[in-house]
């Protein structure tokens, strides 16, 4: 079950309007026992809320009022209005027989919406049982006439509770848009970085390496986007016959930056790619640069964040945030890089290992 479910379930039990939504919090928390201490446990939990106030189950406080935790990003509301469940709408009858495969919608109590997904997969598997797997957008726009109707079909219930699949039953496959790379010379490592600056910077400065046999594959991406494309390097490893044995990472100092790199190095790691670390010697350089000021933000969030870095580096980064100031890329610039990287020495070494500079967070 989705935290929202499990919020759903706790809700049916309370005869108070207002619920607090900490105990919501802890509903969810109580239903999955790795959400407590997940570094994106606020953000899943304001998506829980907005599900229910756009299922009509509650009804969230006034935007911007004082109805709302302000002490770090996203906001989540202090209370949640129950509402009265609308009178369920007749469903649409689905089809006289469910093919063998969607054997399990006979025994399940279908909402209208569920029919009106199910029925033309249900149809497709009849007609094309061998049909060949197509992009999920391709398919969406065959059975429903909507490239979008099924962007978000990996978060579904009946996917999620493993009934629906979208191999075997959709006959389909996710396609991310690909991850920018760019093949800078033999080498088998790469960097991502995610700014632009920067990545211009190091395209710049690796493009003039004097030892091409040094240099390696150079990606730009950062945030959801690096999330969902990073496999889509695999497939450019492939046709270049270029694969890696080093995959390192380059982000902003910031929780934004630093909670992406840890669902980057899962994502990686569930596609069996080397494991994603940190580029020590360009953050350790970073970490002594002009920071910029920022607003505050949960200390257990800020730790955990931090924790992706290796020590001292982790702590350096912990008790920069805590100060209420972030580092971006760009506070490192091409000069300086090229000062930081000397021709003179192994390139690889000096992007994987820090220097020395020693904090307490």
């Amino acid at each position: 079950m989705t935290p929202a479910e499990h919020m759903t379930v706790f809700l049916s039990g309370q005869t108070r309007n207002r619920v607090g939504f900490d105990l919501l919090a802890q509903a969810a928390d109580a239903g999955d026992s790795s959400l407590s201490t997940s570094p994106l446990r606020r953000r899943i939990l304001a998506g829980a809320a907005a599900q229910l106030a756009g299922a009509g189950t509650v009804r969230l406080p006034a935007a911007g009022g004082r109805g709302w935790d302000h002490s770090a990003e996203p906001p989540l509301p202090l209370w949640v209005e129950r509402l009265t469940p609308r009178r369920a709408r007749a469903q649409r009858p689905g089809p006289r027989a469910w093919v063998e495969p969607l054997a399990f919608a006979a025994h399940l109590p279908l909402s209208r919406a569920d029919l009106e997904l199910l029925s033309p997969i249900n149809d497709h598997l009849r007609d094309h049982p061998d049909a060949e797997p197509v992009p999920i957008p391709e398919r969406s726009y065959e059975l429903y006439g909507d490239e979008k109707r099924l962007a978000r079909i990996t978060a579904h219930r009946l996917v999620t509770a493993g009934l629906l699949s979208i191999t075997d039953h959709l006959r389909a496959f996710p396609s991310p848009a690909p991850l920018a790379m760019y093949e800078l010379g033999p080498a088998p490592w790469m960097l991502i970085v995610e700014n632009s600056a920067a990545f211009t910077s190091l395209r710049r400065i690796l493009n003039r390496w004097p030892r091409r046999d040094e240099v390696g594959w150079l990606a730009y991406g950062g945030g959801d986007h690096l999330v969902a494309s990073l496999t889509t390097c695999l497939e450019t490893f492939e046709e270049r016959d270029h694969p890696i044995d080093d995959l390192l990472l380059y982000t902003d100092l910031d929780l934004d930056g630093l909670e992406c790199a840890q669902q980057a190095a899962e994502r990686a790691r569930e596609a069996g790619l080397p494991p994603l670390v940190p580029a020590a010697g360009l953050y350790s350089t970073l970490l002594t640069r002009p920071p910029r000021a920022v607003p505050g933000a949960d200390a257990d969030r800020i730790r955990a964040a931090a924790a992706w870095l290796p020590e001292p580096l982790a702590a350096n980064a912990c008790m920069l945030r805590m100060q209420g100031e972030v580092l971006r890329q760009e506070a490192l610039p091409k000069p300086r890089l090229e000062q930081l990287l000397r021709p003179d020495q192994p390139l690889l070494p000096q992007l994987r290992e820090q220097r020395s500079r020693t904090a307490a967070c």
